[in-house]
């Protein structure tokens, strides 16, 4: 069938089609749900756990901010990292977490990336093998275990997307009950960096004999570590 004629047959379709009434009972109703808009920051962070863990998801709760870099190394020596493409240490949210990795012997790689093309070539050349990707959060909302991440200058979209696996800094202030919520707090949210990317778990990819592929357009493994006040 040629090209014009098929589309054609959609057009003079789509004039007697009639779509059918939406349902309350359909799972994009908002009948029945309740946008929570406040919450105890300890039921938070467990609804947060709950949610992301049952996407496959790891999240950690050190009692201080000490805590954190332990867990960090524990990880990077699991996957035998000795690399990480990294957001800027201000935007990462733990003051002197570069110099921490440093000394355990860690080679942190900035996310910088060139707009020309070979550089840019080079560059990713130069990355190649970097496994893991440490990255701050905007925010953490506890009723889908979603983190929100703002793209920006020293802290680009490389870090959470190349590495197969993605830590994330998340502070525990950071999180909210909702995406409404969290949108009504930070009405700029979108707009203020050059992307807003949500990450809920692993990257997944099914395919149309309905095979689920963990990691192929995105990190296999997210962890995410909620940092502490102080």
């Amino acid at each position: 069938m040629e090209r014009a004629e098929f589309l054609n047959r959609i057009r003079n379709s789509l004039r007697h089609t009639l779509l059918p009434e939406a349902s309350p009972e359909h799972p994009g109703s908002f009948e029945g749900y309740t946008i929570q808009v406040d919450a105890p920051v300890d039921q938070l962070i467990e609804d947060f756990r709950r949610e992301l863990e049952t996407l496959a998801g790891h999240v950690y709760t050190p009692k201080d901010r000490a805590e954190v870099v332990p867990i960090i190394l524990k990880i990077l020596r699991r996957h035998k990292a000795k690399r990480l493409i990294a957001w800027d240490e201000t935007d990462l949210g733990l003051a002197g977490i570069n110099a921490a990795l440093a000394k355990a012997g860690l080679l942190i790689e900035s996310d910088y990336m060139p707009f020309n093309g070979v550089e840019r070539k080079e560059r990713l050349a130069q990355l190649d093998g970097v496994i893991v990707g440490l990255t701050g959060a905007d925010a953490g909302l506890a009723d889908t275990g979603t983190l929100a991440l703002i793209s920006g200058p020293g802290r680009g979209r490389l870090a959470s997307l190349l590495p197969p696996v993605h830590i994330a800094l998340l502070p525990a202030q950071r999180l909210y009950p909702s995406l409404p919520t969290f949108l009504a707090s930070n009405p700029s949210a979108a707009t203020q960096g050059s992307n807003l990317v949500f990450v809920a778990g692993p990257s997944r990819s099914g395919d149309i004999e309905l095979s689920l592929s963990i990691g192929v357009h995105g990190p296999g493994e997210v962890h995410v570590i909620i940092l502490p006040e102080g």
